[in-house]
């Protein structure tokens, strides 16, 4: 039981840990823990003189930290929040403003955070429709999956195993269109560029890493065609530099 105990505060300590505001509320704990245990093996005279130091630290400690926390959520609101403190998704974009074109569920709708909409010129949109629509005719994709080896808490340190793998979703499976992909990885690596044809896996391709980085994905068709995918490899539980 208090093993579970431990774990369940080691948590939630992990969590608070991620903004200011839960920063300062185990500083709050910590305070308070060392106050309680000045107290507890405090003398019995302690108890007798209530101009004490500590008791007028007790006192005094929590109305500073409530002036400091109202004056941050007056003053710094907009920065005290992330999308990683919020378990459900849904409410975090509650918080946030919708653009009344995706505002509504029984349609589906596009936006940008900027309120101007300001539509693309055709010298952008005719090229940018035409790879669009080479993309979607592809019927291909690149993804991954991460897991985490030895959680980061440092930039240099943390390990993952993350594959790579391509996928159809097209109505038809285009893989067995696929002769060979090539991947384009970090120069990091010993070997920066591998290819496979195992389309058995899916020509997926396996790492052991520690930081995020794109990767390309030259896929070479039956047909003698090349299709260039890329996937940015983001990893779970990573931590902010």
């Amino acid at each position: 039981m208090a093993k579970h105990g431990i774990q369940d505060f080691t948590a939630a300590a992990k969590g608070l840990s991620k903004s200011p505001l839960g920063i300062i509320a185990l500083f709050l704990v910590l305070v308070y823990a060392v106050a309680s245990v000045v107290v507890t093996f405090a003398k019995p005279d302690f108890f007798q003189h209530y101009a004490h130091p500590v008791v007028i630290f007790m006192a005094v400690f929590p109305l500073v930290v409530l002036f400091v926390f109202a004056y941050l959520v007056a003053r710094h609101h907009t920065k005290l929040y992330a999308p990683f403190e919020y378990k459900n998704q849904e409410d975090f974009f509650r918080t946030l403003h919708v653009p009344s074109s995706i505002s509504t569920t029984s349609s589906t709708g596009i936006a940008t955070s900027d309120r101007s909409d300001n539509q693309p010129t055709p010298e952008i949109q005719e090229p940018l429709r035409a790879s669009y629509e080479k993309l979607v005719n592809a019927g291909l994709c690149v993804v991954h999956q991460a897991e985490i080896l030895q959680p980061r808490t440092s930039p240099g340190s943390g390990r993952y195993r993350v594959r790579v793998w391509l996928e159809s979703f097209a109505e038809q499976n285009m893989l067995k269109d696929v002769a060979s992909v090539t991947y384009q990885v970090w120069e990091d690596f010993p070997t920066s560029s591998l290819s496979t044809s195992d389309r058995a896996s899916n020509f997926d391709l396996w790492l052991n890493i520690y930081g995020e980085f794109p990767v390309l994905a030259m896929v070479k068709m039956k047909d003698g065609n090349t299709i260039e995918l890329q996937r940015y490899l983001d990893l779970p539980g990573r931590p902010p530099d």
